[in-house]
């Protein structure tokens, strides 16, 4: 198996274990297997059934990335000279390894919401990772840069941070049962939040929006300055998986957290963050972008 072929079964699995811990949260199963790591209430396979059938499938998903993770690296270090690929690599078995830790930390101090948050990001970086040398692992190195590459990158280096930020946010409200400390619409003295759990709820918010708001801005900018086809249909799909995410949000409150929404709610930005990951790599390996660009906006060009 190629090392491109590897690294896309191991970033569907990725996502799938991300999406799947969201399912073990949002039903409280994360303390199926009791305070116990890497065994599972006393057993190696316990008695498969209710809360603990759940964390224990979620940790078996775990248990086989780490696995194809391994295999992953192994091929890539057998196989591509590549340095940046070979560093990229090391990264990847670095985050491995600290999930690795954060995942039984997080069940030795009873799901703390602060671990509990940070596990979830580590585990947005990896998937980043992932895509990056899925997307490099046939790539042949290129050293032509322009400035308006390096711009668009710098744009999507922003709404990574923002997405980050914004996923961080919302793990830690969920963790700590922020959720309904207000309503879609407004909080409980008004649109101004005075409690704790208000302000982190309305951050998160805030930090959506101005997402959103990015994200629709670099979709117009794409289609203004006729960037590449793919850029564009990659920014598309962004766009469309922000305006579901904002009706999903709106849902997960009026049904007073709903787990199926809640769930997809992070299916769906878990998808957006791959989206925006794939299409920053993309843009730093498309020269056509920088051309599209000079052509629009230079009169002497046609």
């Amino acid at each position: 198996m190629k090392v491109k072929r590897q690294a896309l079964l191991t970033i569907i699995l990725t996502y799938i274990l991300v999406v799947f811990g969201g399912y073990v949260a949002s039903s409280e199963s994360g303390m199926g297997c009791g305070p116990e790591w890497p065994l599972c209430n006393g057993l190696v396979i316990p008695v498969l059934k209710g809360d603990t059938l759940i964390e224990f499938a979620h940790r078996v998903i775990g248990a086989v990335l780490g696995i194809m993770t391994a295999v992953l690296y192994f091929r890539i270090q057998k196989s591509n000279p590549v340095r940046k690929l070979d560093k990229a690599s090391k990264v990847m078995i670095l985050l491995l390894l600290v999930q690795i830790l954060l995942g039984a930390a997080v069940v030795w101090l009873d799901l703390p919401a602060i671990i509990v948050s940070v596990h979830l990001m580590v585990a947005m970086v990896f998937l980043a990772v992932l895509i990056w040398i899925w997307r490099r692992a046939d790539e042949q190195p290129s050293r032509t840069k322009t400035r308006k590459n390096q711009s668009i990158q710098n744009k999507f280096k922003v709404v990574l941070h923002l997405l980050l930020i914004t996923l961080l946010l919302g793990a830690y409200i969920k963790h700590q049962s922020f959720g309904l400390a207000c309503s879609w619409l407004e909080c409980t003295n008004g649109f101004m939040p005075v409690s704790f759990p208000e302000i982190i709820q309305t951050g998160h918010r805030l930090a959506a929006g101005f997402l959103a708001f990015y994200i629709f801005i670099l979709t117009y900018l794409s289609l203004k300055n006729r960037w590449e086809a793919g850029l564009q249909n990659r920014l598309m799909a962004a766009s469309l998986l922000v305006l579901g995410q904002i009706i999903i949000g709106i849902l997960i409150i009026i049904s007073y957290i709903e787990i199926s929404w809640a769930v997809l709610h992070l299916a769906f930005g878990t998808a957006l963050f791959a989206i925006i990951c794939e299409a920053g790599v993309f843009a730093s390996s498309s020269s056509r972008i920088s051309r599209l660009e000079e052509k629009s906006s230079n009169p002497y060009y046609g």
